[in-house]
């Protein structure tokens, strides 16, 4: 049969697949390129599906604080009722706990000095320590402008006028109290439509009038070595009508709430499911056409003595050779999408990690392979003399 030990066949196998494809490059190109768009769509669905459970914590995330005391209930960290601030002292009376900042979240309209109104998320914490990675030196007392206000870079751009981008020192009015752009922050972008705006707490409480001393969250930092469970404890026995939640806890509830408790959030999943159901029929369709297209040069390979076993050597091959093409050319698709999209400033969110490419490998070749099989399946059934007929 001209092929001698394991390898010989091995390299009949990969020689007939190779010269099947390039055979018929046309078919061949249609078959990658089919398989590029799928597997760009799969990676751009699911990334965007895990860039929401990101920004949908990313405020708690972000924060540098080991605990988090919220009102009884509190179901995410963009809104949610206040309590009564001096509940800090109580908190800073508790064995272990080294630091803790006041942090208030409520709505606003920012009235643009042309006449533009925007919704934003008014998001005040204590400046004398940073508490989220932005310069509170910038926002911190109260300038001739009125309050400083940093936002997020995407923001920028979405707020400029005539495709310029938003600069600073920008003036406006939110509930009546003058305020202006100090600065921009990259990486603290909301999940909602309505954006972050972050100032101290003290400019907090007149922009979203939720009353004086007043607060909605407190943030706790523990000291070195302290026991979080004990702390946390120690802090629930002490004051009333409060939940004291880890980071970890935090982030948890408030992406479920986001991600699975909003129609926000079934949308972004069922997208994501049907982006995997297209891939795979897209995939499924083009490796069992192929195979269909070439049954005439697979059934002469039988009529001249090779069995099912090496046709189907030849077929996986082939779906073997046009699978890593097609992942290779539709991740390198994928994370130019990815940074067009996801990072240039628009409003689409993307996580788009290794490990999440990774994991759309051995899918692209489970289905990639499994179509070849159920080709192949058509080819055993084939008896040799139909070729010659």
């Amino acid at each position: 049969m001209g092929y001698h030990g394991p390898r010989g066949i091995l390299r009949a196998m990969w020689k007939i697949a190779w010269c099947n494809l390039v055979r018929d490059k046309l078919r061949f190109t249609i078959a990658v390129v089919g398989l590029v768009f799928s597997v760009v769509l799969m990676a751009v669905q699911v990334s965007i599906f895990l860039g929401a459970i990101e920004s949908s914590a990313k405020l708690i995330n972000q924060c540098s604080a080991d605990l988090w005391v919220v009102p009884q209930n509190a179901s995410n960290a963009d809104f949610s009722t206040s309590m009564p601030g001096r509940r800090r002292y109580h908190v800073l009376g508790v064995d272990g706990v080294q630091h803790a900042g006041r942090m208030v979240v409520g709505f606003g309209h920012w009235r643009f000095e042309d006449g533009r109104q925007e919704s934003v998320i008014v998001v005040g914490v204590d400046t004398e320590r940073d508490w989220l990675p932005i310069d509170t030196g910038r926002i911190r007392g109260r300038t001739n402008e009125g309050y400083g206000i940093i936002m997020d870079d995407r923001e920028r751009w979405r707020f400029g006028v005539d495709g310029k981008p938003l600069p600073v020192g920008t003036r406006g009015e939110i509930r009546g109290y003058r305020v202006h752009v100090a600065g921009y922050v990259t990486g603290m972008n909301s999940f909602a439509i309505t954006p972050y705006a972050f100032c101290s707490y003290e400019s907090a409480l007149d922009l979203t009038r939720i009353g004086s001393d007043k607060t909605v969250f407190i943030m706790v930092d523990c000291a070195d070595g302290a026991d979080l469970e004990q702390v946390r404890a120690d802090i629930l026995s002490r004051v009333d009508d409060v939940e004291v939640l880890t980071r970890g806890q935090f982030a948890e509830r408030s992406w479920r709430y986001w991600v699975f408790g909003t129609g926000m959030g079934y949308s972004l999943v069922l997208m994501a499911v049907l982006a995997l159901i297209v891939g795979m029929v897209v995939i499924g369709q083009t490796f069992v056409t192929s195979v269909l297209v070439k049954m005439r040069e697979f059934g002469v390979l039988k009529a001249l003595g090779y069995d099912n076993g090496f046709v189907a050597g030849v077929i996986l091959g082939q779906g073997l050779i046009i699978s890593l093409l097609g992942y290779v050319f539709g991740c390198a698709g994928a994370v130019v999408v990815s940074r067009i999209w996801g990072e240039g400033g628009t409003a689409v969110v993307m996580t788009m990690t290794p490990r999440m490419l990774l994991l759309l490998l051995p899918m692209t070749l489970i289905i990639c392979l499994t179509s070849s099989l159920i080709g192949a399946w058509r080819v055993f059934r084939l008896a040799p003399a139909e070729v010659f007929r």
